[in-house]
């Protein structure tokens, strides 16, 4: 049997956490799911805690290499609309409900939300300057939409049949449809 690396623990605990929510991050749980031992996870994690800030670590990296990558890539103001507006489209919405879920118990994850929460809506506001010179306070438009995307990864669920009208009409809402198409 193969040695189960930190990198592997974490994956299956965003997994797990996705797919069964806070409560599925147990010793139990997990060693049960990857088929390993308590020992196993200890030698990665101390504790809960050391499991719960490691998590978190591993989903900032995570979003800030995609995330950064792709608006990086954006070489003018119709690209940078297009990524802004395909951004959540590359989050994991089932863990992360599952993180505000968990955020709630945990001062941990809740800090590490806030901190990703804030981050994003930051760089909504740099791009919404960017887009749309017309609006007077770039940071509350951003709040707002980021509020709008927050709740739409608990109403809309993957493949729902109404996801490209509520994202047409939100693209419209916030000032982000192609020029050409308004």
């Amino acid at each position: 049997m193969s040695r189960f690396s930190k990198s592997d623990w974490l994956k299956l605990a965003a997994r797990l956490l996705g797919e069964e929510g806070p409560s599925a991050l147990t010793v139990e749980r997990m060693t049960e799911a990857a088929g390993r031992t308590r020992g196993s996870l200890y030698h990665h994690f101390q504790s809960r805690e050391g499991l719960l800030v490691a998590l978190m670590d591993w989903w900032r990296a995570q979003l800030m290499e995609g995330g950064t990558e792709r608006f990086m890539a954006a070489s003018n103001d119709d690209q940078l609309r297009d990524r802004i507006r395909e951004e959540p489209l590359f989050w994991d919405t089932r863990f992360e409900r599952g993180v505000r879920q968990l955020a709630v118990t945990e001062p941990i994850v809740a800090a590490a939300l806030e901190e990703i929460d804030e981050a994003r809506i930051a760089g909504t506001a740099e791009i919404i300057a960017r887009l749309r010179p017309d609006v007077d306070d770039p940071q509350s438009l951003a709040f707002i939409q980021y509020a709008v995307v927050v709740g739409l990864q608990w109403l809309v669920r993957p493949g729902d049949p109404r996801w490209n009208a509520v994202a047409a009409a939100g693209y419209k809402l916030f000032g982000l449809s192609d020029p050409e198409g308004e």
